[in-house]
């Protein structure tokens, strides 16, 4: 059996308001509205925790799945301005998860989801500017994307256009605060697709 794994940040946007943080969460019905592969399985990523704590949090709902026909990281892009020919562009260095980013550096973390792939399976990135290029200080988001899909051993599909999401069923949270269901599919963009390196 193999099924959809989606990873979030839990405090996506991390935004407050006055009255208490403003949280987004994605659903089983936009990956079932999108013909994903079932079963799926949500799992966020909190706030505080390490990136030890998450790769393991991560791990464990792969196998709970059994094999992943998709993986998707849903959240925030960390981006810098880089210069590219005569323009500027955003480009991502991170992902905002947890209470450090997922980066470049720290991808290899992914590791533990190396066979735990279908045979067709591949990650997603629904993150903002996720695969956008640029060459100041060397930074480029494609080297944040090549870098999962080396850990992953994976395939790795990534846009490289700011996202939208849209937001329904706004309600309070009884402790402060408001949730919503977050929608965001990135492919309406250039996506660009990883291939991993061997090694």
């Amino acid at each position: 059996m193999a099924g959809t794994l989606l990873v979030y940040d839990d405090a996506f946007p991390r935004a407050r308001v006055a009255a208490g943080p403003i949280r987004n969460t994605p659903s089983t019905d936009e990956l079932r509205a999108n013909s994903y592969p079932e079963p799926y399985r949500l799992l966020p990523i909190w706030e505080a925790s390490s990136p030890d704590t998450y790769f393991g949090a991560i791990a464990d709902a792969a196998t709970s799945i059994g094999q992943l026909d998709r993986f998707i990281i849903f959240g925030h892009g960390r981006v810098v301005n880089a210069a590219e020919g005569v323009g500027i562009v955003r480009v991502t260095t991170g992902i905002v998860i947890g209470a450090t980013d997922l980066t470049a550096t720290n991808a290899t973390g992914l590791r533990s989801l190396r066979g735990k792939f279908a045979r067709q399976g591949q990650a997603e990135l629904w993150v903002c500017e996720a695969a956008a290029a640029g060459e100041a200080g060397g930074q480029s988001g494609r080297v944040l994307c090549q870098s999962i899909a080396d850990a992953l051993g994976a395939p790795l599909l990534a846009a490289t256009i700011t996202q939208q999401y849209t937001t329904t069923n706004q309600a309070e949270i009884p402790s402060g605060g408001w949730q919503s269901t977050a929608q965001f599919l990135p492919w309406e963009g250039t996506t660009v697709r990883f291939t991993p390196r061997r090694g």
